[in-house]
């Protein structure tokens, strides 16, 4: 809450520090105002009709044939060139485990939820935030007839935003979001080229076999460098060339258990795979506080080259709760390096694509992916 003055609370909350954000805006050729400050009332959601509206693009009805749902912001155009011009006028709501609040025509009514206790007891303030920024002046008893219209118009936004019904649940909440993600897609096909893929829509590779491989052309003097990597110095897994030979690595926690290829990669064509297969779910001995973890009973890494296996060895490791909170990459590794070479180690052959294919879901255990989501938080 220190960090945050002046603001009230943090993030998770829906007082100021819990929902403001810094945002910068640099468009040499756009926008001539250089450090300039605009005070009006913007969201998230306002970033997406302001780049259509400079774009002059309508947003599209339809996607391949399916209907989209439509845009609910405001373009913000207008203020990119005069400091005076409205920004987000339509009313604005926000929720976070049951707290509560609404911006409206320069008014705020906030409420903080004890997880647990009634809705209906929580304590709402109100703040007249063009005059009082830091949400000092609680202005609830001195204004009831405007902050009962707030939390009247809270309740129809919320439900029109399909924000109903309250969820105040914490632990259980990131556990159930932290399940796959993914649902039943099994496959990926990536390029070289593409851009920086968060975890949370990268492969879920956590307690399942799959196979990623990665085609290439590799000149006459060799290539060297990332084919796929997912993750940081501190977790994740990496798919390289380095010295000639095919390489892979699977670093849980630091620990960094590396298959290398025996023979080097012989120019031309080439298919570049890992293939990790798990052996029966086990149940672990009882832990106090935690019970018992469904776990693989083996995990059996191979590397290919063609059709042909050049390495073989056993994981003692996997990826059970999470891979990493940082994302992936493709032809190179942004972050700092999952294994041992100096990032960005941008492949110097051609890279035509790679593909993941997983294999059927195994269990999650909700509990554990739901700790390790808190401790994100």
């Amino acid at each position: 809450m220190t960090s945050n003055t002046p603001l009230k609370r943090y993030k998770q909350n829906t007082h100021g520090g819990g929902i403001r954000d810094p945002l910068v805006m640099a468009w040499p050729r756009g926008i001539s105002a250089r450090g300039e400050l605009r005070h009006g009332f913007c969201h998230a959601r306002d970033l997406l009709p302001t780049l259509l509206d400079l774009c002059g693009v309508a947003p599209p009805d339809t996607i391949a044939g399916v209907a989209q749902q439509p845009v609910t912001g405001q373009s913000l155009k207008a203020t990119l060139t005069d400091p005076q011009a409205p920004g987000h006028t339509n009313p604005q709501i926000f929720e976070m485990f049951g707290h509560r609040g609404i911006w409206h025509e320069g008014w705020k009514a906030v409420a903080w939820h004890a997880p647990g206790t009634p809705f209906a007891a929580d304590r709402w303030e109100l703040y007249h935030l063009e005059k009082d920024f830091a949400e000092n002046r609680d202005l609830a008893g001195q204004e009831p007839e405007r902050l009962a219209k707030l939390q009247a118009l809270w309740w129809r936004e919320a439900e029109s935003s399909q924000v109903l019904p309250l969820d105040d649940r914490f632990g259980a909440r990131f556990a159930e979001n932290a399940q796959r993600a993914q649902g039943s897609r099994t496959r990926f096909v990536f390029h070289q080229g593409m851009g920086h893929l968060p975890s949370d829509v990268a492969p879920d590779l956590r307690s399942r076999s799959y196979h990623m491989e990665a085609q290439v052309v590799i000149p006459a003097d060799g290539a060297e460098g990332v084919l796929i990597a997912h993750g940081d110095a501190t977790s994740g897994y990496s798919l390289y060339v380095q010295d000639g030979h095919l390489v892979h690595d699977l670093n849980i926690g630091g620990v960094h258990q590396i298959l290398r290829s025996d023979a080097p990669i012989a120019p031309g064509h080439r298919r570049l795979a890992v293939r990790m297969q798990l052996g029966p779910l086990v149940l672990t001995p009882p832990v106090p506080g935690h019970g018992r973890t469904v776990v693989p009973s083996s995990r059996l890494a191979s590397l290919w080259i063609d059709d042909v296996c050049v390495a073989e060895g056993a994981c003692q490791f996997g990826f059970a709760t999470l891979i990493s909170w940082s994302g992936l990459d493709i032809g190179r590794d942004r972050g700092s390096p999952v294994s041992h070479y100096a990032a960005p180690f941008a492949f110097t052959g051609q890279l035509r694509c790679v593909t993941v294919d997983l294999q059927l879901q195994q269990p999650l255990d909700g509990e554990a992916i739901g700790q390790a989501e808190m401790a994100r938080q």
